[in-house]
């Protein structure tokens, strides 16, 4: 485990020996032909680590069961949202990704004005759009035989829901996810930094624009959302539709291009959901345990000891939720998926930071998994081809060519 290259700044003196990870996270993460798996193997070593580029070549704690990974989302205050290195500072101008970015109690307030759009009961209303944005991407593949099946859905299928929902135009969908995909995975700083400013600056006029007319409830609601009995200012608007664009472009499509590959190469297990349809939402909750894609980060806001390991202010906290989700101490057997497990897993976090988009999330892939087993019987992987994949942030596939019948 020792890191005898590292420089002081990737290795402060502070840091226990025995608990250095000199690798990069990335190149680590994409070993061998299952990201989950490779990632699994932190779980041989401490529950807290040190890892020398643990992100974006950044140095910082990586914690890796379940246990700890809990506590530090529930723990605001010395595990902090409001760290550097995000939005704010790649634009140069004070925007916190809101409420994502803000501790409590002042979060409270910003969810507030989301959640009456993101209950059980508000979701239902969106079923049939969402349906039927499902529908029309299959249609145009159906009798084709073959799909490529993340170029083709799973960008578009959340993508246009997001869109539709901020009501942003969809010609402009492959523009936004190419500066989606820059901004969270180029290894370039300066790449990542000129697509959060063009984001930025589309959104800037999209909000302005709002302001001067709402065009949907959602957008009503954050353009005249008050907060401590006061209009949210500039930049917490602007804080609340870019989190609203960063979480509807990336999350969903990813965990849908996992769930789709693992229904494409168990086909008992697609057989049993076509033939028992009730069992879909454990389904959708197992699968949100094996495929969770994100990896969420804190900033340590004092100098404390935390499982024994001291940590300093200002250190910055990686947690991989994947890892707690496939912890070996929680879940028996925990890289078979097995949707009569029923696991409390945090595929969306815990605590005050969990999604506000969670019951859209599962709904969507609720969809997604209902209508592609409506419309397709035998679906694989096309004969000759392998998906592929990336890590960063958020796991998810490039590439997964599909077949039927």
């Amino acid at each position: 485990m020792s890191a005898p290259f590292a420089t002081t700044e990737r290795l402060p003196e502070s840091v226990p020996s025995e608990l250095v990870w000199d690798h990069d996270f990335d190149t680590f993460t994409l070993e061998g032909d299952d990201p989950f798996i490779s990632i699994a193997r932190l779980h041989d070593g401490p529950p807290v680590i040190w890892g020398t580029e643990a992100n974006f070549k950044r140095p910082g704690w990586i914690l890796t069961r379940d246990d700890v990974i809990r506590e530090a989302f529930i723990d605001y205050e010395h595990f902090s949202s409001e760290r550097p290195g995000m939005i704010a500072d790649m634009l140069g101008e004070p925007v916190l990704l809101n409420p994502i970015e803000i501790d409590p109690p002042r979060h409270h307030q910003y969810r507030k004005i989301l959640n009456p759009f993101f209950t059980p009961a508000a979701i239902r209303g969106y079923d049939e759009p969402v349906r039927q944005i499902c529908r029309e991407l299959i249609a145009k593949f159906r009798n084709r035989g073959e799909c490529e099946f993340v170029d083709e859905f799973a960008v578009p299928f959340p993508s246009y829901v997001f869109l539709d929902l901020m009501d942003m135009p969809r010609d402009l969908l492959d523009q936004f996810m190419g500066w989606q995909d820059e901004l969270m995975r180029a290894s370039d700083p300066m790449v990542r930094v000129a697509a959060a400013r063009s984001i930025y600056g589309y959104l800037k006029q999209h909000m302005e624009a709002q302001q001067a007319n709402p065009t949907t409830d959602l957008l009503k609601g954050i353009v005249s959302g008050q907060v401590e009995d006061r209009p949210m200012n500039f930049y917490e608007m602007m804080g609340m539709f870019y989190v609203l664009y960063v979480g509807g472009l990336d999350t969903v499509y990813s965990t849908i291009g996992w769930i789709m590959q693992h229904l494409a190469t168990h086909p008992e297990l697609q057989q049993r959901l076509r033939e028992n349809p009730d069992l879909l939402p454990q389904a959708i909750e197992e699968f949100s345990r094996a495929y969770s894609v994100v990896i969420t980060h804190r900033a340590v806001t004092k100098d404390f000891v935390f499982h024994g390991v001291p940590m300093k202010k200002g250190d910055e906290v990686n947690l991989p939720i994947m890892l707690a989700n496939r912890d070996p101490e929680v879940y028996d057997d925990p890289h078979t998926v097995d949707i009569g497990r029923k696991p409390r897993h945090i595929a969306f976090g815990t605590g005050t930071h969990n999604c506000v988009g969670i019951n859209l999330a599962k709904r969507e892939m609720r969809i997604v998994v209902e209508e592609f087993l409506k419309a397709f019987d035998n679906i694989r992987i096309k004969p000759g081809e392998t998906p592929r994949y990336h890590t960063g942030r958020t796991f998810g596939l490039d590439y997964l060519p599909l077949t039927w019948g």
